[in-house]
């Protein structure tokens, strides 16, 4: 079987085997086939939006984005960025990657957004140009501390510019994640929905736009629990739903007959 195949087949499994096993339920809603102290279910698997993470995870943040039922395979290959490869997922987050690391893959990361994909630039923590963005979404990172500050943490509060965007609609300044890259000159694709404005320069802390079919998200925050601000649940809930919604949303294979005809 191919490494491509294996990856499919491993997604569509994990989402037959995080489907419910069925039990009788009465009209309240209760489970009357397990004992009153289990542990509160974990949230439902999104299987129609799988996420391919490509770059370092600052702490705990793959698994906390897994919390929120989200399917991820993480990945320092580059190779991963191929077209081939990346229209397994449906969402691409390329996270601390800074400039000179995957610029050849730009055109098909392009490709992959524009044909209806979610991509989300996150905090890249590295100075320069980003190469890897799709034309119009490039950024600057100009430092990697947040006004240019070397430590403390007065300075990393973004405050919503655009509250009327579906990834900022109904949220507060205290949901959003820290702003922790000094951000430069950037596209003019981007809207942008929060800076800094304890910069002098009132940087981009969060921005967002579309191409073809697909959606990017730049922003410079961090949702590790063990970050200074790592936003709420339903900051990062907006995020991937937003980029989840990018194109036609392909309902995936959930029965094991199925899988066996196509893998067997």
């Amino acid at each position: 079987m191919s490494p491509r195949s294996t990856l499919v087949l491993g997604s569509l499994l994990a989402c037959l085997l995080a489907m419910p096993a069925h039990a009788a339920m009465l009209s309240t809603g209760i489970d009357t086939e397990r004992s009153a102290t289990t542990a509160p279910s974990p949230p439902p698997v999104n299987c129609d939006c799988n996420v391919l993470w490509f770059g370092g995870d600052s702490g705990n943040e793959i698994a906390r984005l897994q919390s929120l039922g989200y399917l991820v395979t993480q990945t320092s290959d580059p190779a991963m960025l191929g077209a081939s490869n990346l229209s397994q997922y449906r969402v691409l987050v390329v996270a601390y990657t800074g400039p000179g690391v995957i610029g050849a893959a730009q055109a098909d990361i392009a490709a992959y957004v524009s044909g209806g994909h979610g991509l989300l630039i996150h905090q890249p923590n590295h100075v320069g140009a980003i190469d890897y963005a799709p034309p119009g979404f490039g950024v600057q990172i100009d430092h990697v501390y947040w006004c240019g500050i070397d430590g403390g943490s007065s300075f990393y509060n973004p405050t919503i510019v655009n509250p009327g965007h579906p990834i900022t609609g109904g949220l507060a300044d205290a949901d959003l994640s820290g702003d922790f890259d000094l951000v430069g000159p950037y596209g003019p694709a981007y809207t942008v929905l929060a800076r800094n404005l304890d910069c002098t320069n009132s940087t981009m802390a969060l921005g967002a736009g579309s191409i073809g079919e697909g959606h990017v998200v730049f922003e410079t925050g961090n949702m590790s629990p063990y970050s200074f601000r790592p936003g709420s649940d339903t900051y990062w809930g907006n995020v991937f739903r937003w980029l989840c919604a990018s194109g036609a949303v392909p309902v995936q294979t959930k029965s094991w007959g199925a899988l066996k005809s196509i893998y067997r």
